[in-house]
């Protein structure tokens, strides 16, 4: 290969490689319930098992999605199939923070905990419910044990602009399946 060919392949890399996030690890940013919700065996309509709401201001930062998951905290059939469902709502209202939630960030600082608001059982529009991610599936389970683990890598395919949010809800053969939701992204000026 020729110099300029190794300069262009170079140049794809820094912008498109797969550190190139890296950079922002300052605005990285992840949160996860610690309150588990049992899973609907419908597909969700008005309330979300936990919401993230962009709290920047009009012109300000917008969340880039990396990635969404939910944890199924307690399996307590013998045979479940699980599969994670997000919902995007435009210029919703301010949820009303009621969750205790595990927050990290993406450069070992404390997070910012004012700007996203984060909301379990929130009542949402029904703005379009999307499967997303592979399934669960916990066959020959016994007890109330953990089971598998919903995710979805987003990789910045969606975006939470100021203002807008985001919902997760799981949908599972039986209800007795509990779920503790998350996600992860970026703070980005778009």
């Amino acid at each position: 290969m020729g110099a300029t060919t190794d300069i262009l392949l170079q140049q794809l890399f820094d912008t498109r490689g797969p550190l190139v996030n890296a950079r922002l690890a300052s605005e990285y940013e992840s949160v996860m319930a610690t309150a588990a919700v049992s899973a609907l065996v419908v597909r969700p309509t008005t309330t979300a098992a936990i919401t993230f709401w962009n709290g920047e201001p009009a012109n300000g930062k917008s969340l880039v999605i990396d990635r969404v998951f939910s944890f199924n905290l307690v399996s307590t059939a013998t045979a479940a199939r699980a599969t994670l469902h997000y919902c995007m709502h435009l210029d919703m209202a301010k949820p009303t923070n009621d969750i205790t939630a595990l927050r990290g960030t993406g450069d070992g600082r404390e997070p910012n905990n004012s700007t996203v608001v984060v909301d379990v059982g929130a009542t949402v529009l029904n703005d379009g419910w999307f499967p997303a991610g592979d399934n669960s599936d916990v066959s020959e389970q016994t007890g109330t044990l953990p089971g598998g683990n919903l995710q979805w890598e987003v990789n910045g395919r969606l975006v939470v602009p100021p203002r807008h949010a985001i919902s997760l809800h799981v949908v599972s053969s039986k209800t007795t399946e509990t779920f503790t939701g998350g996600a992860s992204w970026w703070r980005m000026q778009l």
